[in-house]
């Protein structure tokens, strides 16, 4: 796994009603000012999800993964999104469905198989629905920062 950048800042507790996309941009955005993605990462992010979308129902607390191709990051890093008011993402699994999303966790990796290691630490994380209940429940940075780096680094 390649070195991932991820420190406080890179957790946005999103309290207004964002749609889908502004709160991709938004994630992307932060990324984008620390210089680890490129003018063409968030762009990305959108087409990926149009063709292969993130969502993931989990019948409690719903999370969405976006990630795309390597050579839209300039160094490994996340960003996660703790929406305090749900967002519609369509389901990996079933893409004609939408479902209410609260967690998001954006993926800025930079080696090929990355992609599939990281993958499988969220759903490591995702399967412990208390800890995704008291992330989504929580307004403070470090504290979430602190409960996810357990997990996905």
């Amino acid at each position: 796994m390649d070195s991932i950048h991820f420190d406080e800042t890179q957790v946005l507790i999103i309290d207004e009603k964002l749609n889908h996309d502004e709160v991709l941009k938004k994630m992307a955005d932060q990324l984008q000012v620390k210089g680890y993605v490129k003018d063409s990462y968030y762009p990305a992010i959108i087409e990926r999800e149009k063709n292969y979308p993130t969502g993931l129902f989990t019948e409690a607390i719903n999370v969405a993964i976006p990630h795309c191709d390597i050579a839209n990051v300039n160094q490994g890093s996340i960003c996660v999104g703790v929406l305090k008011q749900p967002t519609q993402f369509a389901r990996m699994d079933e893409p004609d469905v939408m479902i209410d999303v609260q967690l998001v966790v954006m993926l800025a990796l930079t080696l090929p198989h990355g992609h599939i290691e990281m993958l499988q630490k969220v759903v490591g994380l995702i399967q412990n629905q208390d800890v995704v209940k008291s992330i989504v429940h929580s307004s403070n940075q470090k504290e979430i920062y602190e409960t996810i780096k357990k997990y996905l680094l």
